[in-house]
């Protein structure tokens, strides 16, 4: 298959790729490695637009601090998707140990790649959504700022960041609960309440940095 097959496989019948993919001595570690590799670069590609528009909006030196700024956390950004991957696979590994899971955690490690390809669009919504909310605001207006982040949190724009975000979510929760399940040879229902227990909480915490992060504007 190739790479863009295998993804849409994944993503639609999760159940019958991992039984396909687990066959072989040890699932391959490349492939989804190049997913989440991709969520990353789309995530720093989906930031130049947002990063243009601060540049227009905001005057002056503070201009190249608030670019500076986007520009290093656009950057980072870059890291997340794989430090994530990381702390996602451990705590699917030692949550799988609760139901008397088994197997290689670099076997897991490999298997949950494939889960991160609903997130890709996470990043496309967000620079759209991104670049419409800052376009025309000036930041050397306190009471445009203070606007803007509530449009970001709690506005129509930040609902729909909010719903892709969970909606992704839930749906790499459904891949992953199928990645979980044949690989650490446990039931898809106790698969379940490992991944959903950390899905919900990866909500919860998305969702309520966002709020917090908009409090202190």
């Amino acid at each position: 298959m190739s790479m863009i097959s295998d993804i849409q496989y994944a993503a639609t019948r999760p159940a019958s790729f991992f039984k396909t993919d687990t066959d072989a001595d040890e699932p391959s570690l490349f492939r989804p490695a190049l997913v989440v590799a991709a969520v990353a670069i789309v995530g720093l590609l989906s930031s130049i637009p947002t990063l243009l528009a601060v540049a227009e909006a905001t005057p002056g030196d503070a201009g190249v601090f608030v670019i500076i700024s986007v520009a290093v956390g656009s950057l980072l950004g870059v890291i997340g998707p794989f430090l994530s991957w990381l702390i996602i696979g451990g705590l699917f590994f030692i949550g799988s140990l609760v139901f008397g899971g088994d197997g290689e955690f670099r076997d897991l490690f490999a298997v949950i790649g494939w889960g991160f390809a609903p997130r890709v669009i996470v990043p496309v919504i967000g620079g759209i959504t991104g670049f419409i909310l800052i376009s025309g605001t000036n930041f050397s207006d306190p009471q445009q700022a203070r606007q803007l982040s509530q449009m970001a949190t709690t506005g129509t724009i930040g609902f729909v960041n909010h719903a892709v975000n969970a909606g992704t979510f839930i749906w790499a929760g459904w891949i992953w609960t199928h990645a979980v399940a044949q690989i650490r040879n446990i039931s898809i229902q106790n698969a379940g309440i490992v991944v959903g227990a950390v899905v919900v909480v990866q909500i919860l915490l998305n969702v309520g940095l966002s709020f917090l992060s908009a409090s202190f504007i």
